[in-house]
């Protein structure tokens, strides 16, 4: 199960961070069909999940919430946050809701995923919560000054280092992690694909 890589030593935040159109979603969608693989009883709650991707939310019995509210009577879950900062949890205004958020993640065991179509979002706030970064394709002056993530960009030397940034194909995940080197196979999903309907505008 790829999630056991992801959540291992009690990690409980990790966030899937990249540019735009580096497959995050698909990567997404490809780690919950594993895991409902071998476990079909797990509870899993997303937000943010394209409205094309309904069917393919459906098949997986992952339960969409609109709101953190929804989840004040949930435990021992997956949490897939696809657009969280639409939730204000890397705003500086809300701290208070960011840290009423990490005490019901850790209080009902919970493992939660992060992601956001900007990298901008990553800022220090939303940094300093994310125990492990699952990486895509970044350009380091895609980051924010001073943000845990430009940090991790620049202290990585492995082999997907390339110029000022990190570059990682569509059909996989580097796991930073203290111990070891890890990627993570994703092989791409075509129902997870909600843009391959895109049409070109300029042909």
């Amino acid at each position: 199960m790829k999630l056991n890589q992801i959540f291992s030593n009690d990690i409980r935040i990790s966030a899937i961070a990249g540019s735009k159109n580096s497959g995050k979603t698909n990567n997404m969608i490809h780690l919950l069909k594993d895991f409902r693989e071998t476990d079909k009883k797990t509870p899993i709650y997303a937000y943010g999940f394209p409205i094309s991707l309904k069917s393919t939310i459906k098949k997986l019995k992952i339960k969409p919430i609109s709101s953190l509210t929804q989840l004040l009577n949930k435990a021992s879950c997956i949490l897939v946050l696809e657009e969280f900062q639409r939730l204000k949890l890397n705003d500086r205004r809300y701290k208070d809701t960011l840290a009423e958020f990490i005490n019901f993640v850790y209080h009902r065991n919970v493992y939660v995923i992060l992601s956001s179509p900007d990298i901008r979002e990553f800022n220090s706030l939303i940094g300093g919560v994310i125990q492990r970064w699952l990486l895509k394709t970044i350009n380091i002056d895609q980051c924010v000054n001073g943000s845990q993530i430009k940090k991790v960009i620049e202290d990585y030397k492995g082999s997907y280092k390339l110029l000022g940034s990190i570059s990682v194909p569509k059909n996989e995940l580097l796991v930073i992690n203290d111990d070891e080197e890890i990627v993570i196979t994703c092989p791409y999903e075509d129902d997870a694909d909600h843009k391959k309907s895109n049409k070109p505008l300029f042909s």
